[in-house]
């Protein structure tokens, strides 16, 4: 019987965990280049039966894009994940609405350098073009390098891919950390389109859905585990009446 009321907990203890991640997605809605999370049920021999040990996955569908028309937006149309420098080490994001330091050098909205192929992007002036392969090209605007033309690209952005089967790690602010060493996007793969942001891939409606769902089902898991209490209690009672 006490099998009953490990499964109930651990079955409320699960949904706990999905509204987390519900309320999450739900935060996140509006944020440029975020992944919802979603749970994963790996299954394990716990005292001879099945139990489900449920945890967190990154949803890999890309999300919409929306024209914004700024010359140092971009978005990934297609799979990857910008390569980024911070004061922690290398990690890696989805959002691509970058702009120019102080220094002249390519950072995202929270300051951390955008790594090219070859390290650090450098522009003179921040109305680059960029192409569907991620090379940068500052041609003949004002303030571009002398004798630099449109077909000599200054540099080019990094974007890389997930080992198959890597997990990705949430650090805040848009960043993730991808286990393992990542791997080059091939350029058929490639598809960035300057002038444009990816949109968070939740949808808010089936969110919503969700959590209604797994409130119901936590309701009635607690009545299931405060009935089973009420059920004990009555039986010790009766033991006792009797003894």
């Amino acid at each position: 019987m006490d099998q009953i009321l490990a499964i109930t907990l651990r079955s409320m203890q699960h949904d706990m965990g999905r509204l987390d991640r519900v309320g999450m997605n739900l935060a996140n809605a509006q944020t440029v280049g975020y992944r919802r999370d979603v749970a994963t049920v790996p299954f394990a021999r716990l005292a001879g039966e099945a139990a489900a040990a449920v945890g967190t996955a990154i949803d890999p569908r890309a999300g919409t894009l929306r024209n914004t028309g700024q010359k140092l937006d971009v978005a990934l149309g297609g799979p990857g994940w910008f390569e980024v420098r911070t004061e922690h080490g290398l990690a890696y994001t989805r959002q691509g609405n970058f702009q120019l330091d102080t220094q002249g050098r390519l950072v995202t909205a929270q300051g951390h350098a955008v790594m090219g192929v070859g390290g650090e992007i450098e522009l003179s002036h921040g109305m680059p073009l960029i192409d569907v392969l991620g090379r940068i090209f500052e041609g003949a605007l004002p303030g571009a390098t002398p004798g630099r033309t449109d077909t000599t690209p200054l540099g080019q952005l990094k974007v890389v891919a997930t080992r198959p089967g890597a997990a990705v790690q949430r650090l805040g602010g848009g960043l993730v950390l991808l286990e393992g060493e990542p791997l080059p996007v091939p350029a058929s793969d490639l598809q960035l389109r300057q002038g444009f942001l990816e949109n968070a891939n939740v949808n808010s409606m089936q969110e919503m859905v969700q959590l209604i769902q797994t409130m119901r089902h936590f309701e009635s898991m607690q009545k299931v585990a405060l009935g089973y209490d009420e059920m004990v209690g009555s039986a010790i009672r009766r033991l006792g009446d009797n003894s």
